[in-house]
């Protein structure tokens, strides 16, 4: 409708002799004042009119939306730092932990190690002193063999060289008081 009024308004303007047919610039032609001021207040209340119901709600709900889209980005990147702060900081824990935690680790496995070391080691020194005693005990009836095989062979030879030296030997009996002889000697 109000595009009609404004087309019908432009023809009639547009096709009027009256106004063609002035001279000289119709701006400043006295009897067109009026008409001049009607259009002009009739131009400028459309004008107004389209801006303010029009274009300016458009215009406006723009900037809110734009307002709103910068306002909701902003608390989102805030949001969005605040959870990337607390994961750092979540990070960083779980660093240092598993640090705590990894010399922990190796501490107790050192002192394990040791304590195993320590535990071989005196296994191993017990099996040396029984091997040592269990020498020790194999040298001393070795000993004790070696002199009673030594006094017999000692006799044997002593008997071999009474055999040769006077041609006469010993009897067993003389062996047996020869073999005690030494004994009581080293009792004494």
């Amino acid at each position: 409708m109000l595009r009609r009024l404004i087309l019908v308004t432009l023809v009639t303007l547009f096709y009027s002799k009256s106004i063609l047919s002035a001279e000289g610039m119709p701006q400043f032609n006295a009897a067109s004042f009026p008409s001049q001021l009607f259009w002009l207040v009739v131009t400028f209340v459309l004008l107004y009119v389209c801006i303010t119901f029009l274009i300016l709600p458009r215009i406006r709900d723009n900037i809110r939306l734009r307002k709103n889209k910068i306002a909701n980005d902003i608390e989102r990147t805030e949001l969005l730092k605040e959870q990337i702060e607390k994961t750092v900081q979540d990070y960083d824990a779980k660093i240092q932990h598993a640090r705590n935690q990894a010399s922990e680790n190796l501490k107790n496995a050192l002192e394990k190690s040791n304590q195993d070391f320590l535990i071989q080691l005196e296994n191993v020194k017990k099996r040396l002193l029984q091997k040592i005693s269990k020498a020790e005990n194999d040298m001393k009836d070795y000993k004790r063999n070696l002199e009673s095989d030594i006094n017999k062979v000692s006799i044997n030879i002593s008997s071999i060289i009474l055999k040769k030296v006077i041609d006469q030997g010993l009897n067993k009996n003389e062996m047996d008081n020869l073999n005690k002889a030494p004994s009581k000697i080293k009792e004494i």
